[in-house]
């Protein structure tokens, strides 16, 4: 997908009150942030499994400063994330084998499953509600927040402004 792709609008003829759907879109997110039936922790993506997530996706580990900078937190933050993961058996750190002074963090095979364990259960959780919805909606909330995936990384990658302000080229299209 090019840039001027990415960021395309549909063409529709009429005025669309962009930003008043951009508010009824974060204010849907925050009620589904709080939705009932469901314990935080247990859905959460923060702390220790998001670090737990990130080091899933390294099989050959990760450094503590690359594993800060995937989970969007502090060195100081990470080490102490480490730390906890270590106690409870999850990760083990081993020496770097291209430079001994650094060390490489590895998920132990109790912390893969409980990753395993945290897919499933979020996979259970968004089933049911996707099963709720219905087939037809829930097939057209996937593709919508799959084209939405698309759009933002495209706009990510073309370095187009966060605030979707645009020089008025799109509306000339």
């Amino acid at each position: 997908m090019d840039c001027d792709e990415a960021t395309r609008t549909n063409g529709s003829p009429r005025e669309v009150d962009w930003k008043g759907l951009a508010r009824e879109l974060i204010v849907s997110g925050r009620g589904m942030r709080r939705g009932r039936g469901m314990r935080p922790k247990d859905m959460e993506m923060r702390g220790e499994a998001n670090a737990l997530h990130v080091l899933h996706h390294y099989p050959k580990g990760v450094t503590p400063t690359a594993l800060a900078r995937d989970c969007q937190v502090s060195s100081a933050r990470i080490a102490k994330t480490i730390n906890q993961l270590e106690g409870r058996g999850l990760v083990r750190r081993e020496a770097s084998p291209s430079d001994r002074r650094s060390v490489i963090v590895h998920l132990t095979d109790e912390g893969e499953r409980e990753v395993q364990r945290r897919f499933e259960e979020i996979n259970s959780y968004a089933a049911g509600v996707l099963r709720e919805l219905g087939e037809d909606d829930a097939r057209e909330l996937v593709r919508l927040v799959g084209r939405l995936a698309r759009i933002m990384e495209g706009r990510a990658e073309c370095g187009s402004p966060a605030s979707g302000e645009r020089d008025g080229a799109d509306e000339a299209r």
